[in-house]
């Protein structure tokens, strides 16, 4: 028997060929986890399009930044470029040039009240489709998933502006996904979580494969002396609500000035480095998290500065976004053996067993896989240039059944994170628990053992 995984696989019993045996393997899967910024579509005024130039500045800007995770992502809000019924965003193009990973968005709460969404979605439809056109598989490599509208329920439910309802979105989303399935670029999406971006408060909808929150201490009017504490709340309830999913933070962030106080929230630039090292540290390689915002592109009505860069000096407002990590610089890709011997050491230091890291052989299937979830807590640290970190959260025991392997049974880590270069997907891992979508992202290696 051959089970395929890629980087790392953790065995149950001894490191020695001789001790792997067929009832039990115990494995990590790979989950990416990507970092990076919002992105909108438009300079402040809708009629100053954002074009090829702007995003790709923006792009390598974020990759510049010293920070000791890679911003080498970014959520658009939109796939269409603003002021165009149907036309793709010009982030594609900046994207397949700049290697830059892309939560796609779809902006679907009509314009006006009353009027249905499906225009929306159709158009954005369309513009997706003319990208896949376009760039075809080099844009779905960079594609880590789909928002189906942003903040519309919180629009809808509390800001009083024009929104759609959480039964609403949880149709949107089950419609797109089988609208993308029966595309003529389903193969490009396939196996690419689609779900939605609320507040903490909203965020939490049906047939979501991921749950995006945004979660602001700042508008909560809380001081950046409690926004940690804050934001961690938001956070664990989000979790606690969305179950197996996975939650990503779509959007946080500090501003550095505002022309109005709320409440004890005070806007500056010692305020938004403190929110920066006490919150984003926090949450940085540990979820997907996206930072509201690079530069500042917000409409006239925000007041505030959320762009933790000055559009002006084109540097950073604050001088420290390291995190606390030792700076140095970037080694030579590890090979297989020095890997092997550096996770080892990093597992046996948390309780869990060694490493393997054989040739790669033939792909699992796993299509009859079914989880059942555990708990396990294990942070591991750099690891180095091409697995950066990797941090073990939650334990899942997947059985297989008599049509796979007959008595096997394997445990996984689902809540595994490892940060890569690239990331290739060698086969998909579906399970017919549609809240562990999660298990869709990781790449494998072959463990032999006996049949």
């Amino acid at each position: 028997m051959v089970i395929h995984r890629q980087f790392t696989a953790c065995e149950s019993a001894s490191v020695n060929d001789a001790a792997i045996h067929s009832d039990q393997i115990n494995y990590i899967l790979l989950i990416r986890i990507y970092t990076g910024f919002n992105y909108g579509a438009f300079w402040s005024v809708e009629a100053n399009v954002k074009k090829k130039a702007d995003f790709l500045d923006g792009f390598k800007l974020a990759k510049n930044l010293t920070t000791d995770i890679p911003f080498d992502s970014a959520r658009l809000f939109t796939c269409k470029t603003a002021g165009t019924v149907d036309e793709p965003t010009e982030a594609f193009d900046a994207a397949v040039e700049s290697k830059t990973n892309l939560l796609l968005g779809f902006w679907i709460t009509p314009a006006r009240s009353g009027d249905s969404p499906d225009e929306n979605v159709k158009n954005e439809m369309a513009a997706l489709e003319k990208g896949f056109k376009k760039h075809g598989q080099a844009l779905s490599d960079l594609i880590i998933g789909l928002s189906v509208g942003s903040e519309d329920i919180y629009r809808a439910e509390e800001a009083g502006e024009l929104g759609l309802t959480a039964e609403v979105i949880g149709q949107i989303i089950a419609k797109v996904k089988e609208s993308i399935a029966a595309s003529s670029f389903a193969q490009y999406m396939k196996d690419k979580p689609i779900g939605h971006v609320d507040t903490a408060k909203h965020c939490v909808v049906d047939n979501a494969d991921f749950i995006g929150m945004t979660a602001y201490p700042y508008w909560n009017k809380d001081s950046i002396d409690t926004a940690s504490d804050s934001f961690q709340y938001s956070l664990e309830e989000v979790k606690q609500r969305a179950g197996n999913r996975p939650v990503w933070i779509a959007e946080m962030g500090w501003p550095s000035t505002d022309t109005e106080q709320h409440g004890a929230a005070v806007a500056g630039i010692d305020e938004l480095q403190k929110f920066w090292t006490e919150v984003g540290c926090v949450v940085f390689g540990k979820y997907t998290a996206f930072w509201y915002e690079l530069l500042k592109d917000s409409t006239p009505d925000q007041k505030a500065d959320w762009g933790l860069i000055d559009t002006l000096s084109r540097k950073p407002h604050i001088k420290d976004l390291s995190c606390g990590a030792p700076k140095q610089s970037r080694p030579a890709a590890p090979s297989a053996d020095s890997q092997f011997t550096l996770q080892s050491s990093l597992l046996a230091s948390n309780g869990l067993s060694g490493f393997k890291v054989p040739d790669p052989s033939t792909t699992l299937s796993s299509s009859e896989i079914q989880p059942s979830p555990g708990i396990s807590n294990v942070t591991l640290s750099k690891v180095g240039p091409s697995t950066t970190y990797v941090t073990v959260y939650k334990t899942t025991t997947i059985t297989s059944t008599p049509k796979m392997w007959s008595n096997t049974s394997f445990s996984s880590v689902a809540g595994t994170k490892m940060i890569t270069q690239s990331i290739t997907v060698l086969s998909p891992f579906t399970s017919k628990t549609p809240s562990d979508r999660s298990l869709s992202y990781f790449t494998t290696t072959s463990m032999p053992g006996t049949s």
